[in-house]
């Protein structure tokens, strides 16, 4: 801690006008939270699909073997994409003929197969301080036994309380959705946060003056995002300076 207090000071110092009246180092408390979501995939819709679910809308078929023979197609083929369909919903048995439901009707329209959904998930780091999620989680994070940040206990929202908004934000810019070529990848259902730990990220504060501005100001550096925190800094000049 001490030389990464020491490096971040001869940052600073390194501005000809400024000068370090102080410094701090405390921990910032934030939520490891589990994100759990799922996601479909979506292919051009192949040919045979395209004839399979065309004939069970014309024809009263009960089993795969009746269309391998209509199409004159391998029964292999055919019962492999029967059960996907099925698993997919996009038919179901009614009575003793299967017909197309309302999905298999519209992918067929729009020729355009939606793969079952996959459950994924992601890790995050949520401050209450800043009431949002800072980063995914990190392969390593920066550790030092440390106070606790002195405005942190006015600031005690969860994560379980983000809106679906703001989750699937978060989820985006970390590549939960993706396309290439005619696949594509989107989010289908964000489920509740879960909280898998609190930790005290460790921040070093300095209270610095503007020679050239005659005026005070707090610099936090956030280890957990390896920047300047404005957020932080703010916090602090508006209700907890290190000094006036």
């Amino acid at each position: 801690m001490d030389s990464l207090r020491k490096r971040l000071q001869r940052e600073l110092e390194q501005q000809p006008d400024i000068q370090i009246q102080q410094s701090d180092s405390w921990g910032l408390p934030v939520e490891l939270i589990n994100i759990p979501f799922t996601t479909i995939k979506r292919t051009t819709m192949d040919i045979l699909m395209k004839m399979i679910l065309l004939t069970v809308q014309k024809l009263d078929v009960s089993e795969s073997k009746i269309i391998a023979e209509f199409l004159a197609v391998e029964p292999l083929f055919i019962e492999d994409l029967f059960n996907k369909m099925e698993a997919a919903q996009m038919i179901e048995l009614r009575k003793e003929s299967f017909e197309l439901t309302s999905i298999g009707v519209r992918q067929l329209q729009s020729g355009v197969y939606e793969h079952p959904p996959e459950k994924a998930e992601k890790k995050f780091y949520y401050s209450a301080c800043h009431d949002s999620i800072l980063c995914e989680q990190p392969e390593k994070i920066f550790t030092a036994k440390v106070k606790e940040f002195r405005l942190a206990r006015k600031f005690t929202r969860s994560a379980q309380r983000l809106d679906d908004e703001q989750l699937r934000a978060t989820l985006l810019a970390t590549g939960a959705e993706a396309a290439e070529g005619p696949l594509q990848k989107v989010m289908d259902k964000i489920e509740t946060p879960r909280t898998l730990d609190n930790q005290l990220i460790p921040c070093v504060e300095f209270y610095v003056y503007n020679r050239a501005e005659n005026n005070y100001f707090t610099r936090v550096w956030n280890t957990l995002t390896e920047e300047w925190d404005e957020r932080l800094e703010k916090l602090i000049d508006e209700q907890a300076p290190t000094r006036k």
